[in-house]
């Protein structure tokens, strides 16, 4: 068996996510409950279920090998979304990116590049649930 490297990080559960609250310390947020997330600079936003957001000093290329793939897929250089969460997705040029519904009322773009992988994940999921 091949060690880990030391710069390796462990995948967290698909229970949960462990993060530090500044008020409350470390907590674990269950991931199902995550929404989306997307980038502002070295920061990322986390949007939650229940309408709450928090700003974590982390880029999204932290969180891509902690999040499970079957749940979220990267939409946009900026945004990472959880498949569950999405209504639908529309594309009018086929030669421009989409945009997709979450049932949250907010809308995401999708780029020219990752419009495919994004909707036949989705298509997936949908056939799955």
């Amino acid at each position: 068996m091949i060690p880990y490297p030391p710069h390796a990080r462990t995948p967290i559960p698909i229970d949960g996510i462990k993060m530090y609250v500044r008020e409350a310390g470390q907590l674990i947020f269950p991931v199902s409950d995550l929404i989306y997330l997307q980038a502002t600079g070295n920061y990322s936003w986390l949007y939650w279920k229940d309408g709450q957001r928090m700003l974590m000093p982390r880029t999204l290329k932290y969180y891509v090998p902690q999040l499970p793939a079957k749940l979220f897929v990267r939409l946009h250089r900026n945004c990472i979304v959880n498949l569950n969460y999405i209504e639908r997705m529309e594309r009018d040029d086929p030669d421009k990116g989409g945009l997709v519904y979450l049932r949250s009322g907010v809308v995401l773009p999708v780029s020219r590049r990752r419009w495919f992988a994004a909707k036949r994940l989705f298509q997936q999921n949908k056939l799955a649930n």
